[in-house]
Order: structure tokens, then sequence, then C-alpha cells
């Protein structure tokens, strides 16, 4: 079953929609591209206004025909490793439940900001997929969002001085990342910061230090890990005491 993507797209950028289509052609998603909002400096200021109004508006259409949840994209996301399988057990597990409210496939800077970890394992052995509940973070290439609660306190933006959107969102609403990443963010000419950036090898960085972090709790037959806290490697570990018994061993995967 594949999942519809709702790809945020500058109308002249047909390169990067181009690309993106080339790059996601053999994977379960439904590729609708969808006009970015342009800054213009008075009523959205920046390319990170534009961003957020964008969201809130696909999800208020995505409310209005009675949809329950919404993936969206930017152009410049790039599959991870085994996306198709990590996904399918990710969204089967993310749409049984109602204690989330936001999804981000690609979430950068959650080492010391973990309080719930969630290991979903496969039949076939490989590494398991990782849900991560996180209280700050950034990045947007890839979220996907419990409509209802989500668009309920996005009505907060403006009173709240109009933040940083992907940062925002992980302090406003309830958030799950995930390890290994869903989609990185390309290198290339960056709309927003105006300048080409490099992305790749910070991604790939991160990526490595949360599988370090979480090695005992993605061994399969480790139900019980230990947390060394003189470790700084294990910095992620150090705020779960405040949630002990978090850990949901070895859930099956049906979609394996």
């Amino acid at each position: 079953m594949t999942t519809e993507a709702h790809v945020i797209n500058v109308k002249e950028r047909t390169d990067r929609w181009t690309t993106f289509q080339e790059s996601w052609k053999d994977m379960p998603l439904t590729l609708n591209r969808r006009d970015a909002i342009k800054p213009d400096g008075v009523e959205v200021l920046d390319v990170y206004h534009a961003v957020f109004l964008k969201h809130r508006e696909i999800l208020t259409t995505a409310q209005k025909l009675g949809e329950k949840h919404v993936l969206i994209m930017e152009d410049d996301a790039y599959p991870g490793k085994d996306f198709a399988k990590h996904w399918a057990v990710i969204k089967e597990y993310l749409d049984a439940r109602d204690d989330w409210e936001l999804f981000n496939g690609g979430m950068l800077m959650i080492r010391d900001c973990v309080d719930k970890i969630i290991r979903i394992d496969h039949k076939d052995g490989s590494d398991p997929s990782m849900l991560l509940g996180v209280w700050r973070g950034a990045m947007a290439q890839f979220v996907y969002f419990k409509v209802d609660p989500a668009l309920e306190k996005m009505k907060d933006w403006e009173a709240e001085g109009k933040p940083m959107f992907d940062g925002w969102y992980s302090k406003k609403l309830k958030t799950m990342a995930c390890i290994p990443y869903l989609a990185i963010q390309q290198d290339g000419y960056s709309d927003a910061a105006g300048e080409h950036r490099t992305w790749a090898d910070r991604f790939a960085f991160e990526e490595d230090m949360m599988k370090y972090a979480l090695r005992e709790f993605m061994e399969r037959d480790n139900l019980h890990p230990s947390i060394d806290y003189a470790d700084p490697r294990q910095t992620v570990l150090r705020e779960m005491d405040r949630t002990y018994g978090f850990f949901t061993p070895s859930l099956p995967s049906p979609a394996s």
C-alpha cells in the first residue's frame, strides 16, 4: 500500500522536482507536487514562514476531507537505506496510536533529548526500526502529522511570535523521530539560506552517533540494556530516568 506524499516545490525549480521524482520512483509513495508559498517580506517574511504556512494549508485541506494523517515532504529529501521496510512498520505503529502528533523521519539534533524508545524488530533479522520520543530537534524534509491535534496547536504559531517552525514543532507537538533515518536532505542550493548547503555528512554522522548510543537497545537479545552515565557518547540516555520503564522490547513486524 502506498502513502500519499505532499511534496512542497517552488514552481520555478523544475530541476528539483525532476530529481525528487527520480530519487523516490521505486518507493511506496504517491507523489503529489504542491506549489510552495513564496515570501513577500511583509506577510510572509522568509522561507521558514512560507513552509509553515504551507504545512498548515495542507493540513487544513486534509481536515476538511476527513483525513487523519498527512505526510509532507520537501523537494530535496532523499530516501534512507531500506526506506520501504522501515516506513511500513513505523506507519502501521503510528496509525494505530493516539499518543503522538508529529513524526519526523529525518530529525537532527536529538542526541540529548530522547525520553521514549520503542524498538520494532524485523523478521529477517535486520536492524530494527527505532522510534524515539523527543522534545527538541530540527529539519522537516519528511514529516507525518496527526491532522486534528497538530492543526489545533498550529493555531498558536502567530501568537507565539512566528518562531522557526521545525524547532517549534518538537516543543509544541508530541513528536516522534526515528533511527535509522527514513529521509535525509540532499546537498544543494538552499532557498532558505540562499547558498549551497551540504547535508549528507551531517546526517551520516548523527545517525551513526545515535546508533552507537542506542546500541544496547538495538541488540535483539538484550531486553534489559544498561546505561553507562560516564560515557559521553551515551548522552542520549541521560534523560531517561524521568520515564524509566519506557522500553517496549521486540515488537513484531507484521509487514516484514
